[in-house]
């Protein structure tokens, strides 16, 4: 009697084992996987545990108690409900969600940015941060805590460090940083991926990581057309996005207009050593245009194989016009000094994309050509107290070619990926140089680089960590000639790179990263060309002797999602030798001269922390707080203790069902580089959002920086002179947006199953 007593308590703790529930979530009509579904389990009306589906529409439940069925949902589907007696094998769940017919088709984002912790990045979904709408890309990265963005200078860093990659659907760009995100719009971006310790699959250039902007690439079903326009402080944009979706082909077609000016206003006083003085007031006008239209068309030639094409072409010009006024010069009166000059862009940007895809899971080839050919030209003109000086004129003319071919192969828990990539750049350099009463002088400089990479790289589980091992091989060569002095350049490179990341994923909510990587720096034509662009204060110098920079990268990341709060925290150290560093010297006639040298190395530290907390059900905020810290062991520069710091809150309410708003407060500290200190500074930005018509219609009203507070002051210190700057850039803009989505109709017909075309393989050297 007692051993049966005994069994019938311990019946039920044994009846109540884990069950393990794993599955994928697909579309009934397409059979494509949906990501991002939510996966929840019921003991009758009870809720017991719920998972959103990953990237790949999969999911997984553990579960210890009484449960009766499972339900799924998505925006845009009806809701399934699957009862726990029809599962016939608990690690294979197939469901099909119907897509809701009934429901009208508008196009819907995410509230909020969404971050995901990857086993070798971060990808930051967009969604439609109101603080981001209706902006320029820059601008949209100065509302991400993981980029350091200055908006007065266009500059960016990841992690203290501005040797950044920075890629546009993984190819480079021959415009630079501050250009590439001044002509995207923040509309157009699906997400940034930030990969600050890269995988073998990336090419190696970019000490400090690589940020690639992925952009939204619509493949939605029938006739889809997106009419947004903007206006604000001195700028106003306006373009649509359309595509027709037939099934087997993909049609798309976008177009933008923009305008923009700018006003600011700088304070420069310098004081040398031997008693000399300089000061001078330097107030600039920008005005620019940005045309584009990009066209791109997908076949969809059969359940496995898929073909597409893109042409992009853009017109970027923009003029500066400024007087600098020099006053309290040793030596000599007052003076004003007059520079005119302008920036013509044009860029045409043609891809090809093949894909291959075999009968199992993963297993796929896809070969990728990339040819962007841009045209730079720059004249300007100089005058002092009204007596013309010179006329400058350069052109630079750019090619890049990229090939790559990568082939996966899933066997069992491995995945098996190598690959090959070609990048070759061609640069014509020519200047022309007119001074006053004089005869005109003719420069050229010519720059062919090529580089062949080739990479191995394996994935695999075991257990609960999932471990992605690679290394690469990387052939460059790079030559150049320089008329000017009859300076040639002859430079070969062969490197190995490793990387080895590990994720570790406790549940569902809990994910840790450890990743190692290694970098490198190569001198490439920005380092070597002697025709850069400057003024009557700042000058650069080249270097054709450089040799490459290299940094070992090590990280570890930490993410929590719950449902009321959201955990990101990481850490790295960074070890750089043969540092490229910049060399700054200012001259007698008060001119800042830029210099590259090979001298000593660096060790970094850094900290990045953020906290999403839902307060109410109308209330979210957000802390993220950085810290980076540098010891510099080299020679010729004033400081060898950097740091740099920035502190961001974020508040989101929501006031009725259609009308949200946005607080964002942000503190950057004091901060020391290797030749000056830059002093605390602080800003306030607003913004409101109102959806109508079914969000189909949505308009934004946003201000930056609202009390106009957020000046630079920096001291530069250098050998012989102590420069003081203010600078008060037009940092305060008030931007109205409008956005109308519609879906003309939809497709009825039998829709393919497809692939994402966002293909990225880590682009060329920059």
């Amino acid at each position: 009697m007692r051993l049966l007593l005994i069994l019938i308590c311990v019946a039920p703790v044994f009846s109540q084992k884990n069950l393990v529930y794993k599955g994928i979530i697909k579309d009934a009509n397409t059979q494509e996987n949906i990501p991002h579904a939510t996966v929840v389990i019921y003991n009758s009306t009870n809720l017991i545990d719920g998972v959103s589906t990953n990237d790949d529409g999969e999911f997984q439940l553990k579960n210890n108690k009484n449960a009766t069925h499972i339900e799924v949902s998505f925006i845009g589907y009806k809701t399934y409900m699957l009862s726990i007696s029809k599962i016939s094998d608990f690690n294979a769940i197939v469901i099909n969600l119907q897509p809701d017919n009934e429901l009208e088709e508008v196009v819907i984002q995410a509230k909020k940015n969404t971050t995901q912790l990857k086993i070798d990045r971060k990808t930051i979904n967009l969604g439609a941060d109101l603080q981001q709408s209706g902006n320029t890309a820059l601008e949209a990265f100065d509302q991400i805590p993981e980029i350091q963005t200055d908006l007065g200078t266009g500059t960016i860093s990841l992690r203290g460090g501005g040797n950044v990659r920075v890629l546009v659907n993984g190819k480079p760009s021959p415009l630079n940083t501050t250009e590439l995100l001044q002509q995207i719009a923040a509309s157009s971006v699906d997400k940034i991926e930030i990969i600050a310790s890269p995988s073998s699959k990336n090419q190696a250039d970019g000490i400090s990581g690589i940020i690639d902007i992925i952009l939204k690439k619509n493949t939605n079903y029938g006739l889809n057309l997106t009419l947004n326009s903007s206006v604000g402080t001195k700028r106003h944009q306006y373009g649509f996005d359309a595509n027709y979706n037939l099934s087997s082909v993909n049609i798309r077609l976008n177009a933008s207009n923009s305008r923009r000016s700018m006003n600011s206003k700088q304070w420069i006083y310098q004081e040398y050593t031997n008693g000399n003085t300089r000061d001078f007031f330097a107030p600039h006008n920008f005005n620019g245009k940005i045309n584009n239209i990009s066209l791109g068309i997908d076949f969809f030639l059969n359940e496995s194989n898929e073909l597409s094409f893109q042409v992009d072409y853009t017109d970027d010009s923009h003029s500066f016009h400024n007087n600098t006024f020099y006053s309290n010069v040793t030596g000599r009166p007052d003076y004003m000094y007059t520079r005119n000059s302008s920036h013509m862009h044009k860029t045409t940007v043609y891809n090809a994309n093949y894909r291959k895809k075999f009968t199992s899971k993963g297993h796929y080839l896809e070969l990728d050509y990339n040819l962007t050919n841009n045209e730079n030209i720059l004249p300007a003109s100089d005058i002092e107290e009204g007596i013309f000086l010179f006329d400058e004129l350069q052109n630079n003319r750019n090619d890049l070619h990229a090939l790559a071919f990568d082939y996966t192969l899933p066997i069992n828990k491995m995945t098996l990926e190598a690959g090959f990539s070609w990048n070759y750049r061609k640069l014509r350099s020519f200047r022309e140089f007119t001074p006053n009463a004089s005869n005109a002088t003719q420069d050229a400089f010519d720059y062919k680089e090529n580089l062949i990479g080739i990479y191995g790289l394996t994935r695999f589980e075991t257990g609960s960590f999932n471990w992605q091992t690679g290394i690469r091989y990387e052939h460059f060569t790079s030559d150049s000639n320089n008329t000017a002095n009859n300076q040639a350049s002859d430079l070969r490179f062969l490197n190995l790179f490793p990387s080895v990341h590990v994720s570790y994923t406790s549940n569902d909510k809990n994910t840790f990263n450890i990743g190692y990587s290694r970098r490198i720096s190569r001198p490439n034509f920005r380092h070597i060309n002697p025709f850069q662009v400057g003024n009557q204060y700042f000058q650069w110098n080249s270097n054709p002797s450089l040799q490459p920079e290299f940094a070992d990268n090590f990280e570890l990341n930490y993410q929590y999602n719950g449902k009321r709060i959201n955990i990101s925290a990481s850490t790295f150290y960074r070890y750089r030798t043969d540092v490229i560093q910049w060399l700054e010297t200012i001259d007698a006639n008060g001119v800042h001269f830029i210099n590259f040298d090979n001298i000593g190395q660096r060790n970094s530290f850094g900290i990045e922390n953020t906290i999403q907390y839902k307060i109410t059900s109308y209330w979210n905020s957000e802390l993220s707080a950085n810290y980076y810290y540098t010891k510099a062991n080299q020679p010729d520069i004033t400081w060898n203790n950097l740091y740099s710091s920035n502190i961001i809150l974020k508040s989101t309410f929501k006031i009725t069902k259609n009308i949200s708003t946005d607080i964002t407060f942000r503190h950057t500290p004091r901060n020391q580089s290797v030749y000056s200190i830059t002093e605390p500074r602080n800003r306030i930005d607003f913004a409101i959002r109102a959806s109508f018509l079914d969000n189909k219609l949505t308009t934004n009203f946003r201000i930056v920086d609202v009390l106009d507070a957020n000046l630079r002051r920096r001291t530069i210190v250098l050998p012989g002179i102590i420069q003081n700057e203010t600078w008060k850039f037009q940092s305060q803009t008030f931007a109205w947006m409008l956005s109308l989505n519609y879906r003309i109709f939809q497709n009825k017909g039998k829709i393919r199953s497809r692939k994402s075309r966002n293909y990225n393989y880590g682009g060329t050297t920059d």
